[in-house]
């Protein structure tokens, strides 16, 4: 059955929750259990009873929407997000919980970034509020959401989902693709007495290379059949297939370009040197950096400007944030996205070494958290959302409540944080 969820927020207790269902569907067992014991998967309530209709209130938090946090994902983080999305649906029964009354439509699904663990809205009903269908459509969209390092792993859970989605044979397929790397790469590091992330590194290109020859990754292949899927979802499968070759390629340059700027190994020059992809770093400014090893891959890039006074908009179309702090920070960040879609503003992580936000500060930035806000349009709306950051957000010197949607109005003040990193909301 489906169920009105409603969405409240208030600068006092944050974003909370509400839902209402009909007294005499109320499931008691698992209410009671869950009172008694309430496991950490699920987003803390409590209940009162309303003229017949029992109203659910779930304090969200600090926790955020998942999709705020997609991005790419390292072997391991990747197996334990998933480990972390399923397992409550399975194991859930200790609780006497029906997993049919979890919420798994995306927009329910929330993320303790401390933990790294997923937050579920549950709703003690005996009839249940999702059924198999959206089990697989969760699936789907957690996958298009969250990228992984290793193109196999990535491939083999894309294939997983679209074939005969199991989650227990899901999770031990990852489980087991993330041990075995794991044992190849410390056995090599043994033996040679290198880097185990540049052992991996070089394991993943030798892979991909591998697999360029095996049919089942032929870029004319068909699109695996959806067994017992819906019909609205067997056109989703034609998405999700990748192009095999082309996702190499891309992270072989990956590859190729993060290892030559950080490495001063005779032996890892030369791996750059044989590899096809040798021509990416021939051209343009990447040339300039050979040889450097604090150089990195180029993160923010600004949008066109215009020569003009201060006292004019810098940025030359669309929506965005004007610099007005006093720090050496970039001049203005340009927003352009549509309905329904989302910015997220951060700060660059050279320990991941690519880009993690749409829009991302310098690394030595230290006020801003690396997951620090997102900016997301609804109809003609733009609203800024605090990623529970460590330093905060603030909306015209007012500090703005974690996962608290706040509207931004033209010439408003936005920071991030308190050093300095403050900029103007502008619409043109």
């Amino acid at each position: 059955m489906n169920y009105e969820i409603q969405s409240r927020s208030d600068f006092l207790t944050g974003t909370y929750l509400v839902a209402r269902i009909p007294e005499n569907e109320l499931d008691q067992n698992a209410l009671n259990t869950i009172q008694a014991d309430c496991p950490d998967f699920i987003l803390p309530f409590h209940y009162k009873n309303a003229d017949g209709q029992i109203e659910f209130v779930y304090k969200v938090g600090t926790l955020c929407k998942l999709h705020y946090f997609s991005g790419d994902l390292t072997p391991r983080e990747y197996a334990k997000l998933w480990q972390s999305l399923l397992k409550p649906l399975l194991k859930c029964g200790d609780w006497f919980m029906n997993p049919c009354s979890f919420l798994i439509k995306s927009e329910y699904l929330y993320y303790d970034k401390n933990k790294k663990a997923v937050r579920y809205v549950y709703i003690p009903t005996a009839y249940g509020c999702s059924g198999h269908d959206a089990f697989y459509e969760m699936a789907v969209e957690v996958s298009k959401m969250m990228m992984v390092s290793d193109a196999v792993l990535e491939n083999k859970a894309l294939r997983a989902i679209i074939k005969d989605f199991n989650p227990v044979e899901f999770l031990q397929m990852i489980n087991d693709h993330v041990a075995e790397d794991s044992e190849v790469i410390n056995a090599a590091s043994a033996d040679t007495g290198y880097d185990k992330r540049e052992i991996k590194q070089e394991i993943k290109a030798e892979i991909l290379e591998e697999d360029k020859n095996e049919a089942a990754y032929s870029p004319n292949m068909e699109v695996l059949e959806v067994n017992e899927s819906p019909a609205a979802l067997k056109d989703t499968a034609e998405d999700i297939i990748i192009d095999i070759p082309s996702q190499q390629r891309k992270k072989e340059k990956e590859f190729g370009g993060y290892r030559f700027f950080g490495s001063r190994s005779k032996r890892r020059r030369a791996f750059i040197n044989s590899s096809p992809d040798k021509a990416a770093f021939s051209n343009g400014s990447e040339q300039e950096n050979v040889g450097r090893r604090d150089s990195l891959p180029i993160v923010n890039r600004q949008p066109d400007m215009i020569d003009i006074t201060q006292n004019v908009p810098v940025i030359s179309n669309g929506p965005g944030l004007r610099f007005v702090g006093r720090a050496n920070l970039p001049p203005s960040i340009q927003v352009l996205i549509a309905e329904g879609e989302i910015f997220t503003i951060g700060r660059f992580d050279a320990n991941i070494g690519k880009k993690q936000s749409s829009f991302e500060f310098d690394k030595k930035t230290k006020a801003v958290s690396r997951r620090h806000a997102v900016i997301e349009k609804s109809a003609n709306e733009y609203r800024i959302i605090d990623l529970s950051s460590s330093a905060g957000t603030y909306v015209n010197d007012k500090k703005v409540p974690p996962n608290t949607p706040i509207n931004l109005e033209t010439g408003c003040r936005v920071s991030f944080g308190n050093s300095g990193a403050d900029y103007v909301w502008e619409v043109n």
